[in-house]
């Protein structure tokens, strides 16, 4: 993932953030169809990440997780056919969700940008290089996951990696909510993901670019929290390697 070099994707975000790269670290995915479902995702990660040897689960929320099994259920469809009327939908619930939080003015640039712009472009110009593509929502999936791993960790990752726990998010899709959305549900999934992976690619890399270690240590500190709060994992109990997420 071109997170230290890709600048054009990272000023594509910065101009979507309308309010300064720190106002949408914590964007989440509420007001969005798919919430429910993203939210039981998340849990199905972490509950197979935190699973101990003998199938438990582990009784402290955030301790350090064990590697990702798959469920049963086998695989399931996680690519979709992409509408315009879904992106547009997207793309403006989440402008509102940035007037809610950062102001009218906020909301009206970035739904200037999300209009004239090309956000899935430029996600997938970023993430290109590690082997993810638009149109499939474990692709999505994984690529936030990463960005948040690398930004907890002021870390890096390949291309092997990236894939691995591109394969894992498909595990733990099978079975789940996930995998009975149809195309609709996960095109908004998958977009709702890229939405919130640029605008937080473009805070970690204008940091990066600026040799801001204290934004840079405060915006990991921020992804730790939101993925301790959110899914119950501590980001920095976990190594990224060519079998995927695995524990420190």
């Amino acid at each position: 993932m071109s997170i230290r070099t890709d600048i054009l994707g990272a000023v594509a975000a910065v101009a979507l953030l309308g309010a300064g790269p720190t106002v949408a670290q914590d964007y989440a995915f509420q007001g969005f169809a798919t919430s429910d479902a993203m939210n039981q995702m998340h849990a199905a990660m972490r509950d197979s990440m935190m699973s101990s040897g003998d199938g438990s689960a582990s009784s402290a929320r955030g301790a350090a997780p064990r590697a990702l099994a798959a469920p049963s259920g086998g695989v399931v469809r996680t690519t979709y056919r992409a509408s315009p009327a879904v992106s547009t939908r997207v793309r403006s619930q989440f402008a509102e969700f940035v007037g809610r939080n950062s102001g009218r003015e906020a909301e009206q640039r970035v739904r200037s940008v999300l209009t004239n712009g090309d956000p899935i472009g430029s996600w997938s110009g970023i993430v290109r290089s590690d082997g993810l593509r638009a149109g499939d929502v474990a692709d999505a999936m994984a690529a936030y996951w990463v960005m948040n791993w690398v930004i907890a960790n002021q870390g890096d990752n390949n291309r092997t990696q990236t894939l691995a726990v591109r394969d894992q998010v498909r595990r733990s899709i099978a079975g789940g909510p996930v995998a009975r959305l149809d195309d609709a549900g996960r095109q908004e999934m998958a977009e709702v993901l890229m939405l919130n992976f640029l605008v937080q690619h473009a805070a970690y890399v204008d940091a990066m670019q600026r040799g801001d270690d204290a934004m840079a240590r405060r915006l990991g500190d921020a992804a730790v929290t939101r993925f301790r709060n959110e899914m119950g994992v501590d980001l920095r109990q976990l190594r990224l390697t060519n079998a995927g997420l695995t524990p420190a």
